[in-house]
Protein backbone atom coordinates (compact mmCIF):
# COMPACT_ATOMS: atom_id res chain seq x y z
CA UNK A 1 0.00 0.00 0.00
CA UNK A 2 1.20 3.39 -0.69
CA UNK A 3 0.80 6.87 0.64
CA UNK A 4 -0.76 9.44 -1.88
CA UNK A 5 2.14 11.71 -0.86
CA UNK A 6 4.95 10.06 -2.05
CA UNK A 7 6.31 10.44 -5.69
CA UNK A 8 5.64 7.96 -7.87
CA UNK A 9 6.89 7.38 -11.50
CA UNK A 10 4.06 7.52 -14.09
CA UNK A 11 5.22 4.03 -14.96
CA UNK A 12 7.05 1.30 -14.10
CA UNK A 13 9.75 2.06 -16.57
CA UNK A 14 10.25 5.49 -16.38
CA UNK A 15 12.30 7.60 -13.55
CA UNK A 16 11.10 9.87 -11.42
CA UNK A 17 11.79 13.57 -12.59
CA UNK A 18 14.24 16.14 -11.34
CA UNK A 19 11.38 18.62 -9.31
CA UNK A 20 10.29 14.92 -7.86
CA UNK A 21 14.44 13.86 -6.86
CA UNK A 22 14.88 17.74 -5.34
CA UNK A 23 12.06 17.12 -3.15
CA UNK A 24 12.04 13.41 -1.74
CA UNK A 25 15.26 12.99 0.08
CA UNK A 26 14.72 8.97 -0.26
CA UNK A 27 14.75 9.35 -3.21
CA UNK A 28 18.31 11.23 -3.40
CA UNK A 29 19.77 9.02 -0.50
CA UNK A 30 19.07 6.30 -2.78
CA UNK A 31 21.27 7.76 -5.58
CA UNK A 32 23.53 9.08 -3.15
CA UNK A 33 24.14 5.50 -1.98
CA UNK A 34 24.18 3.71 -5.06
CA UNK A 35 26.66 6.38 -6.25
CA UNK A 36 29.08 5.22 -2.97
CA UNK A 37 28.36 1.49 -4.34
CA UNK A 38 30.05 2.17 -7.59
CA UNK A 39 32.85 4.18 -6.29
CA UNK A 40 33.27 0.86 -3.50
CA UNK A 41 33.13 -1.73 -6.64
CA UNK A 42 35.65 0.55 -8.58
CA UNK A 43 37.85 0.50 -5.82
CA UNK A 44 37.25 -3.34 -5.38
CA UNK A 45 38.46 -3.65 -8.99
CA UNK A 46 41.11 -1.35 -8.65
CA UNK A 47 42.38 -4.06 -5.74
CA UNK A 48 41.92 -7.09 -7.81
CA UNK A 49 43.77 -5.61 -10.92
CA UNK A 50 46.78 -4.45 -8.52
CA UNK A 51 46.94 -8.47 -7.65
CA UNK A 52 46.80 -9.40 -10.90
CA UNK A 53 50.14 -7.06 -11.77
CA UNK A 54 51.86 -7.95 -8.60
CA UNK A 55 51.66 -11.96 -9.10
CA UNK A 56 52.27 -11.59 -12.78
CA UNK A 57 55.46 -9.31 -12.20
CA UNK A 58 56.61 -11.30 -9.32
CA UNK A 59 56.23 -14.31 -11.87
CA UNK A 60 58.57 -13.14 -14.40
CA UNK A 61 61.22 -11.52 -11.80
CA UNK A 62 61.10 -14.58 -9.92
CA UNK A 63 62.59 -16.30 -13.01
CA UNK A 64 64.58 -13.86 -14.27
CA UNK A 65 66.28 -14.44 -11.46
CA UNK A 66 66.41 -17.66 -11.46
CA UNK A 67 67.70 -18.04 -14.79
CA UNK A 68 70.66 -15.52 -13.69
CA UNK A 69 71.38 -17.52 -10.52
CA UNK A 70 72.02 -20.98 -13.37
CA UNK A 71 73.87 -19.88 -16.35
CA UNK A 72 73.31 -22.89 -18.08
CA UNK A 73 69.64 -22.81 -17.72
CA UNK A 74 67.46 -21.14 -20.07
CA UNK A 75 64.24 -19.16 -19.45
CA UNK A 76 61.41 -20.45 -21.31
CA UNK A 77 58.88 -18.04 -22.79
CA UNK A 78 55.88 -20.30 -20.29
CA UNK A 79 56.50 -17.54 -16.87
CA UNK A 80 57.15 -14.85 -19.49
CA UNK A 81 53.57 -15.60 -20.82
CA UNK A 82 51.82 -16.36 -17.68
CA UNK A 83 52.96 -12.79 -16.34
CA UNK A 84 52.34 -11.20 -19.52
CA UNK A 85 48.67 -12.69 -19.78
CA UNK A 86 48.26 -11.93 -15.66
CA UNK A 87 49.02 -8.42 -16.56
CA UNK A 88 47.25 -8.09 -19.20
CA UNK A 89 44.34 -9.22 -17.09
CA UNK A 90 44.59 -6.83 -14.87
CA UNK A 91 44.75 -4.16 -17.07
CA UNK A 92 41.79 -5.05 -18.54
CA UNK A 93 39.88 -5.50 -15.35
CA UNK A 94 40.55 -1.89 -13.98
CA UNK A 95 39.80 -1.04 -17.43
CA UNK A 96 36.12 -2.53 -18.00
CA UNK A 97 35.89 -1.26 -13.71
CA UNK A 98 36.61 2.14 -14.99
CA UNK A 99 34.15 1.97 -17.86
CA UNK A 100 31.51 0.76 -15.81
CA UNK A 101 31.81 3.39 -12.99
CA UNK A 102 31.50 6.05 -15.40
CA UNK A 103 28.31 5.07 -17.12
CA UNK A 104 26.90 4.18 -14.11
CA UNK A 105 27.81 7.83 -12.72
CA UNK A 106 26.30 9.42 -15.70
CA UNK A 107 23.00 7.62 -15.54
CA UNK A 108 22.90 8.73 -11.99
CA UNK A 109 23.40 12.15 -12.79
CA UNK A 110 20.33 11.93 -15.48
CA UNK A 111 18.33 10.86 -12.61
CA UNK A 112 19.15 13.68 -10.30
CA UNK A 113 22.41 12.65 -8.47
CA UNK A 114 23.43 15.95 -6.79
CA UNK A 115 26.54 17.43 -8.42
CA UNK A 116 28.56 17.59 -5.11
CA UNK A 117 28.24 13.87 -4.19
CA UNK A 118 30.71 11.92 -6.32
CA UNK A 119 34.30 11.74 -5.70
CA UNK A 120 37.09 11.79 -7.70
CA UNK A 121 39.68 10.00 -5.98
CA UNK A 122 38.41 6.31 -7.10
CA UNK A 123 38.26 7.61 -10.47
CA UNK A 124 41.87 9.11 -10.41
CA UNK A 125 43.54 6.04 -9.00
CA UNK A 126 41.57 3.44 -11.27
CA UNK A 127 43.62 6.30 -14.34
CA UNK A 128 47.17 5.92 -12.32
CA UNK A 129 47.28 1.85 -11.61
CA UNK A 130 45.95 1.62 -15.40
CA UNK A 131 48.71 3.22 -15.95
CA UNK A 132 50.96 1.60 -13.92
CA UNK A 133 49.52 -1.61 -15.28
CA UNK A 134 50.26 -0.51 -18.78
CA UNK A 135 54.05 0.13 -17.70
CA UNK A 136 54.57 -3.68 -16.67
CA UNK A 137 52.51 -4.82 -19.19
CA UNK A 138 55.33 -2.53 -21.72
CA UNK A 139 58.44 -3.73 -19.19
CA UNK A 140 57.59 -7.25 -19.13
CA UNK A 141 56.95 -7.63 -23.17
CA UNK A 142 60.34 -5.70 -23.83
CA UNK A 143 62.14 -8.10 -21.18
CA UNK A 144 62.88 -5.12 -19.13
CA UNK A 145 64.60 -6.89 -15.98
CA UNK A 146 64.14 -4.66 -12.47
Amino acid sequence: MTNIDEPQPASAGEAFSAAEVANDFRVRGALVRTAMSSEQSLMSWIRTSVSLYTFGFAITQFFYYMAGQQDTAQLSAGPRRLGLALVATGVLAVLLGTIEHVARIRTLRKIGLPANVQSYLPFGSAAAFLLIGIAVLVGISMNWHF
